[in-house]
């Protein structure tokens, strides 16, 4: 008579079937993810843009003066200059001036990795600065879009200030 003897473990072939599925979950879970941190990078800058254009609109009434919000330049430090050093466009950051009279104080920087922000039409990038009289009125009318895939993300800004997110 044979003697059955008890295996304790897993087999070779069971554990290989065991990573065979957990790859194929995981080549179907990883693109999920990957779209999943691009719209929250989107959110995250929409959201930052939007809180400089409010930081600008309520120092400009509270203050009294003139505030100015333009695309930020890697680089730049707090202080104060005759001329606000603004980027080329919005692509790595915005930047919140104040107008005193000896020059431009820098009040505060956003920054976030390289993103395309883009006019209304997508066809160009926005590079145009805002400046708040001391009403709170903005100079122009401004979107600011952020496309991620198919998703499109925009902040609209209305010459009355009021920061619009669409």
């Amino acid at each position: 008579m044979l003697k059955q003897t008890e295996h304790k473990g897993f087999t070779l072939i069971e554990c290989l079937v065991t990573i065979s599925i957990i790859a194929i979950l995981m080549a179907m879970a990883v693109p999920s993810f990957q779209q999943l941190k691009a719209h929250a990078q989107q959110w995250q800058v929409i959201y930052q843009l939007q809180a400089a254009v409010l930081m600008a609109r309520h120092l400009s009434i509270i203050e009294q003066r003139a505030i100015l919000v333009c695309p930020a330049r890697t680089g730049v430090t707090m202080g104060m200059s005759d001329r606000p050093p603004c980027g080329e466009n919005y692509a790595v950051g915005v930047a919140v001036w104040s107008n005193h009279a000896v020059g431009w104080r820098l009040l505060r920087v956003w920054q976030w990795s390289s993103m395309t922000i883009t006019n209304r039409r997508g066809n160009r990038a926005v590079s145009e600065a805002i400046d708040f009289n001391a009403l709170g009125l903005a100079n122009r009318n401004l979107t600011w879009s952020i496309c991620v895939g198919e998703h499109n993300l925009s902040l609209v800004l209305n010459r009355v200030g009021r920061p619009d997110v669409r």
